[in-house]
């Protein structure tokens, strides 16, 4: 249930995070921290209490929705933001006391994605079953 949880929630904030920057050409902090600030107030205000867990995984899944459209285009963000969640929900609680581990494992998600992405462009086959 916490893994599907965090995954919605993570989907959709990088999806609205990317899309706040790119299609509305919001700032960068502006598209991360408001829908972060709604979606803790929703939180509050709908009296669902997950700890904080739903709450870091929001804000973190903002950072991999920040990444540049002339690398990830909505699709790999969506990729990207499925491994945050699963990286969030697993890895995290293992680096308690360590500080950045939202913004660690963003650029960890998104780094997978990436390399994967040009990891399967160098192997033989179809290249259209590739996200953009």
């Amino acid at each position: 249930m916490t893994l599907a949880g965090v995954m919605a929630v993570s989907v959709v904030s990088a999806q609205t995070t990317y899309f706040l920057i790119h299609k509305k050409h919001w700032p960068t902090v502006r598209a991360s921290a408001f829908p972060t600030l709604l979606f803790v107030v929703f939180l509050q205000l709908s009296g669902i209490n997950w700890d904080g867990a739903l709450q870091g995984a929001f804000f973190g899944a903002t950072f991999v929705g920040m990444t540049d459209k002339s690398r990830f285009g909505w699709k790999r963000v969506l990729i990207a933001s499925i491994v945050y969640s699963m990286v969030f929900t697993f890895l995290i609680p293992l680096a308690k006391g360590i500080g950045g581990g939202l913004g660690t494992a963003a650029f960890a998600s998104c780094a997978v994605v990436y390399f994967l992405v040009k990891l399967a462009k160098k192997l033989p086959g179809p290249k259209g079953l590739l996200p953009k």
